[in-house]
């Protein structure tokens, strides 16, 4: 946004992105739990493809050409925050948020389980322990 004085010139400047309040929750059909749990674009990562590392570190590989350079920002316009959990835009309402780094890696680690166990109908599912670590995925 650029403040203009009576005359013409630049009285204040600065650079903001805005997100409008949004209902993820569908009343129709619902989203499968590797919809929500390892999308990033869900998860307000933007537009790209997560893979785990292992050790609990995630990388996103992001499908967006380059960052908006010509708004002057380092990020991709269809991110909300990074994996670390810096948010990148203003909420139109003060109680909106992204999630931050501890709630993305809770996410993403039950996205760990998905591959065996897709769904609630899973016996590890319906008795899920957040303690449990899988013998599959290094963590």
């Amino acid at each position: 946004m650029t403040i203009l004085s009576r005359d013409g010139g630049v009285e204040k400047e600065f650079k903001r992105l805005t997100w409008s309040f949004m209902d993820p929750h569908a009343t129709d059909k619902a989203r499968s739990c590797r919809d929500c749990h390892l999308s990033a674009k869900t998860l307000g990562l933007g537009y790209g493809t997560l893979s785990y590392l292992g050790g609990g570190k995630w990388q996103l590989e992001t499908v967006e050409r380059e960052p908006a350079e010509l708004l002057g920002i380092d990020f991709p316009l269809s991110a909300v925050t990074d994996l670390s959990g810096r948010v990148f835009v203003h909420f139109s309402r003060p109680d909106l948020r992204a999630f931050n780094q501890e709630e993305l890696h809770r996410i993403l680690r039950v996205g760990l389980c998905l591959s065996c166990h897709p769904d609630f109908t899973d016996p590890v599912m319906l008795r899920w322990d957040r303690k449990r670590r899988c013998p599959v995925f290094k963590e």
